[in-house]
């Protein structure tokens, strides 16, 4: 709700402050006062547009401050956290909304201080304030809003089939986005599959071994280093074997070296280790000269070899480039390869099956969609006759209130007895709210209705019934009793205050039979002070109230009879709000 409203040089308005109670706020005053002047100041703070010839005369800029209490719209506070501009944990009942206009056009917004784009401000508007009667700001005149009224207004019977459906539409969504996937991979499915196929016979075509590439850069290591390894190895042959020049060899040396040991260890035992070492050694000689003689009859030179090993390896190192891979991984990967080749073979039978899940899954969302939109129907009648009624007693005679329910069509239809449908998450229904307020006159969209006075007292009528169930927590109507008066006039009064039990009301009106129920009384009154006009608003008492209402009723503020009157007035509504 509206705590307090704060307007600086706004058109003739140059600081007021009007504080807001709970309930049913009206404010009266003269023709020109600047009644209207509160609730364009108001609709600033909603993001409705401005410019700098608001801004009163003398003035640089115009402020309106709001101090709105939110700690009882959950919309709202969802609304602000989400945004980022309170916290979860912050008080929710002084929450400021400013606006400023320059003379230079800059407009700048603010919620609790923090810099708001103005798209915040109609956003937040939208979820807790209404303004029906001169202005645009009409909640309920869009269509879009319309489902939503027939689900709260029926949420006993509707919700449980409501939940139902969408738990059946997620899995159909579900079931639809494999198949589009499944059907997305067959569109490239060639393409796919010749990659997908050469990478494989690539990989096979090279007919990696496991620790093929250790051994061949041995291999090869070895082969680098041929004239160094013969040198090396015929060399040490010819140390263990001895030269052509009688030389003895290192084997023979060794057998003279083992039987001298062998003389000194029967002398002194202490050449007896030594004799074992040489002993151990001369097997390992002997066994070394029967392998170097080997090696080096088996050993050969080729260069053509060379070359096969070095372009092996350059392949090696080639595809373990083009993957990021290791050998060991590139193996694995192929046989990753195989397995999607396998599935894209099988891709015709998985889209098959998905598309029988998917003609089964939608089935079953359909049938509950029919059973949500008979449910939507059962509760809009029973909204048809409760808000004619309530028009009809707003003076409307010849008023037929209808709701429209279509099914809507769209690019993925589903047949339904000759009809085609579209499911969404909200169901199968398109619903909007249609009125013809004369007799022989075709039922049209609320939005087409011209009068502004018509629109208020419609929109009083649509609130009367379902005020209690949306996160609105402030309304605004002005010039609510256009054309109307006597017995209606109180008629409007009692709805309004009716309305004001759940949610915050404020009213301009020049009707005393409206301004008797109010809560919470407001006097707007124009002056000069200084060569300048100005205004003021009072909070009225009792006794102001009756003269007000005595003013409004004759244009005599002091005459006894319409103080009598109005005081008769006030006592009526006092009564039929007891009541």
């Amino acid at each position: 709700m509206l705590k307090k409203l704060q307007v600086k040089n706004f058109a003739i308005i140059d600081d007021v402050e009007l504080n807001l109670g709970e309930g049913l706020c009206v404010l009266t005053g003269e023709t020109g006062a600047g009644k209207t002047l509160i609730i364009e100041a108001i609709n600033l703070l909603i993001g409705e547009r401005a410019d700098s010839s608001l801004i009163r005369d003398g003035e640089d800029k115009l402020l309106v401050q709001g101090f709105f209490d939110f700690s009882h719209n959950s919309t709202a506070i969802k609304f602000l956290i989400g945004s980022g501009l309170i916290d979860q944990h912050d008080s929710f009942d002084e929450i400021i909304i400013s606006r400023e206009v320059n003379r230079n056009e800059k407009n700048r917004a603010f919620i609790n201080g923090i810099f708001v784009q103005v798209s915040i401000l109609k956003e937040l508007g939208s979820i807790f304030i209404d303004i029906h009667g001169q202005h645009d700001h009409q909640y309920l005149l869009d269509s879009k809003h319309h489902m939503q009224i027939i689900d709260k207004f029926g949420k006993k019977s509707i919700q449980n089939i409501k939940e139902e459906y969408q738990n059946c539409f997620n899995k159909f969504l579900q079931v639809q986005n494999k198949l589009n996937h499944l059907k997305s991979k067959e569109k490239v499915k060639e393409e796919q599959l010749n990659d997908l196929r050469y990478r494989v016979g690539e990989i096979e075509a090279l007919n990696v071994k496991e620790g093929e590439q250790e051994a061949l850069e041995q291999e090869l290591k070895i082969l680098k280093n041929y004239q160094k390894i013969f040198q090396y190895v015929s060399d040490s042959v010819q140390l263990l074997k001895g030269d052509d020049d009688h030389n003895q060899s290192l084997v023979d040396n060794m057998g003279i070296l083992q039987k001298n040991l062998s003389q000194l260890s029967g002398i002194d035992g202490r050449f007896m280790p030594f004799l074992n070492d040489v002993s151990g050694m001369n097997g390992v000689l002997d066994d070394l000269s029967h392998f170097l003689n080997s090696y080096l009859s088996d050993f050969e030179y080729s260069p053509q070899r060379l070359d096969n090993l070095q372009e092996r390896l350059f392949k090696l190192e080639e595809i373990k480039g083009k993957y990021s891979m290791s050998l060991e991984e590139i193996n694995q990967y192929a046989l990753k390869l195989k397995q999607q080749i396998e599935n894209y073979d099988s891709l015709d039978q998985q889209i098959e099956d998905m598309e029988l899940e998917l003609q089964k899954k939608q089935k079953e969302a359909l049938e509950k969609a029919l059973q949500l939109s008979q449910s939507r129907k059962d509760v809009g009648k029973t909204l048809e006759k409760m808000i004619t009624a309530e028009l009809q007693d707003l003076s409307f005679k010849n008023v037929c209130f209808k709701i429209r329910q279509d099914y809507l069509p769209g690019e993925e239809q589903i047949g339904l007895n000759n009809q085609k449908v579209r499911l969404t998450f909200e169901g199968i229904d398109g619903i909007e709210f249609l009125i013809s307020l004369n007799l022989g006159q075709q039922a049209k969209p609320l939005a087409k209705i011209a009068s502004g006075g018509e629109v208020s007292r419609v929109m009083l009528a649509l609130k009367s019934i379902i005020g209690s169930i949306d996160s609105i927590s402030t309304m605004i109507f002005d010039e609510i009793d256009a054309g109307i008066g006597g017995a209606v006039s109180l008629t409007v009064g009692q709805k309004l205050y009716k309305i004001s039990t759940g949610c915050q009301v404020i009213c301009i009106t020049h009707l005393a039979q409206i301004a008797a129920f109010a809560q919470y009384h407001y006097a707007i009154e124009k002056f000069n002070q200084s060569g300048k006009t100005k205004i003021r608003i009072n909070q009225l008492n009792e006794g102001q109230r009756a003269t007000e209402i005595a003013r409004m009723l004759s244009g005599i503020k002091n005459s006894d009879i319409s103080l009598k009157h109005a005081e008769e007035l006030i006592n009526a509504a006092e009564t039929i709000k007891r009541k």
